[in-house]
């Protein structure tokens, strides 16, 4: 379960508009979440709150051997009073980031201005995002973090690591503090990302390309160089070219059109990217390139309406076929009728040449309330192999009799109520139930249908690799509170078992559990943590 201070970063990309599935960062992000989840060793308590809507706070209090925690402060200059911020109302799926679904990158288009508004804060100033953390035991660390988004397509983030040191440090050993600089370009087609590194000097770039995105290459007519016999007295000058009844939709009005088209129905996306990174100081390379082919979610792009005229008597509208033949074409476009897949899939293949290590992974969901990964690595230099499995089960609320048919319960009680003297099987509220049915429209009922389902939902998150590591954990709410349970237990060679022979409680971090599983010449034992986490949000 990602932290709050991340739920609140994430939503103000969202609420800027900013796609962050268009990055090669973001490359393998579905297999990462189901098989490289975290699952907490201690037990720990998070309080946070989003006071204000441009404000916000976490606490955090750990004990780990002895107690410890930190403190975080976030400041956005968009306001996030829209987003759910409260315990029982944050949808269990933007915490929990598991399968995502690819959000489709949109290639900018001249002369569209869609975007802009959302963009700019109310004030039009560019939005801007200031978190810190402060963890408290010695040694102190603080990170911060500033981002803006310089224009629609372009955004600038500044992190700073910063590690109190009660010794003198050494040449040897890590930098105390460091700068990292990250500019990301989004052209929807293509991404372009820099960064900068204070720790020995580190640059690197990386890109991503999307194979079938280009917009249309039609160029858009600017109203001052369009021709007079375009033009149609009182008519707004955007739109100029509109309206003209003898020359019909214009050749870029057609190709928007049909772009947006192209794109609601494209079934899948191929995207290839590589990265490259390089430090003056020490002289290191760092080089990785992959591939990702994903399906995608059938999404219908609705096209702008056309401008309409003033109507006259006895006359039909100018336009009025076209936005016709624009509306039977999405209506016509349906879900049923695009060649998706049967179920959403992700497979990604990645490559370090400079290491020899190949990485292929494959992500399914199969089901709403399933999702599975593999991931095989291989090294071409050492012949070393490693397989991972995991994936994640969501476990949605019971329907019961009394919520999932409330019309029939209505008639039910009626009944029940009218012509049956036997009261010992009917439900002891039922005259409560039965007084306030009108309180209440269907809307109402059914908001708060939803609101139930998402207070008892729960999700299991599980991984197992050719190592027997086995990881688990279970996140779900209790009362108002948000709630994690985590269990990892692996293998413990003899040498590294210390010389137990028989089977007892580990004293060390965490709550851990050996057991031998055989005795002899190679001892074999079992180590194990279990961790909770609570979280209150308001």
């Amino acid at each position: 379960m990602i932290g709050f201070m991340d739920y609140i970063v994430h939503a103000f990309g969202t609420s800027t508009d900013w796609n962050p599935d268009n990055s090669y960062s973001s490359l393998t992000a579905t297999s990462d979440a189901l098989l490289t989840f975290q699952t907490p060793s201690t037990l720990s308590l998070h309080v946070s709150s989003l006071s204000t809507p441009n404000f916000a706070s976490s606490y955090t209090l750990s004990t780990l051997g002895h107690i410890d925690g930190s403190i975080s402060y976030l400041y956005s200059s968009v306001p996030l009073g829209h987003v759910p911020s409260e315990a029982p109302t944050i949808p269990l799926k933007y915490l929990t980031p598991g399968y995502r679904d690819i959000r489709l990158p949109v290639a900018f288009v001249p002369g569209q201005k869609k975007g802009l508004p959302k963009f700019l804060s109310e004030d039009g100033r560019k939005p801007i995002l200031l978190h810190a953390t402060l963890d408290l035991p010695p040694p102190s660390v603080l990170t911060a973090l500033y981002a803006r988004r310089i224009s629609p397509k372009t955004l600038l983030s500044v992190s700073i690591y910063s590690k109190s040191a009660s010794t003198p440090v050494t040449n040897s050993g890590p930098p105390p503090a460091s700068v990292l600089a990250h500019i990301q370009h989004d052209a929807g087609q293509y991404s372009v990302e820099g960064l900068g590194s204070t720790d020995n000097g580190l640059l690197g770039v990386r890109g991503l390309w999307n194979f079938g995105l280009s917009p249309p290459k039609t160029p858009v007519i600017s109203p001052s160089i369009a021709p007079p016999s375009s033009r149609v007295a009182g008519a707004t000058d955007g739109f100029t070219e509109f309206l003209s009844p003898e020359l019909g939709s214009p050749p870029q009005a057609d190709a928007l059109t049909a772009y947006q088209n192209r794109l609601a129905s494209k079934p899948s996306l191929l995207s290839a990217g590589a990265e490259f990174y390089y430090s003056p100081l020490t002289h290191v390379i760092g080089l990785s390139t992959g591939l990702r082919f994903t399906t995608l979610t059938p999404h219908i792009t609705p096209s702008e309406p056309l401008p309409q005229p003033t109507p006259s008597p006895n006359k039909p509208l100018a336009g009025t076929s076209a936005a016709i033949l624009s509306t039977a074409s999405h209506t016509l476009l349906t879900p049923s009728n695009i060649p998706h897949s049967s179920f959403p899939y992700t497979m990604t293949l990645t490559l370090t040449p400079l290491t020899g290590s190949i990485s292929s992974t494959y992500s399914v969901r199969p089901t709403s309330a399933l999702s599975l990964s593999s991931r095989f690595d291989f090294n071409f230099y050492s012949w070393e192999s490693r397989y991972v499995v995991g994936g994640e089960l969501w476990r949605p609320r019971r329907r019961r009799n009394s919520s999932s048919s409330a019309p029939f319960r209505d008639l039910e009680s009626d009944a029940t109520a009218t012509g049956s003297n036997n009261e010992t099987n009917a439900d002891p509220i039922q005259w409560a139930r039965t007084l306030t049915k009108d309180w209440f429209s269907p809307a109402e009922r059914s908001l708060k249908e939803t609101r139930i389902e998402r207070e008892e939902e729960n999700v299991l998150n599980f991984r197992v690799d050719d190592s027997w590591n086995v990881k688990a954990l279970w996140t779900g709410r209790v009362k108002s509170l948000l709630v994690e349970v985590g269990v990892s237990v692996s293998p413990v060679s003899g040498a590294a078992a210390g010389g137990f022979r028989t089977s007892g409680t580990s004293a060390g971090t965490g709550s851990g559990k050996k057991g031998a599983s055989y005795d002899g010449g190679g001892v074999k034992k079992w180590t194990g943590k279990v961790g909770v986490g609570i979280v209150y949000s308001t």
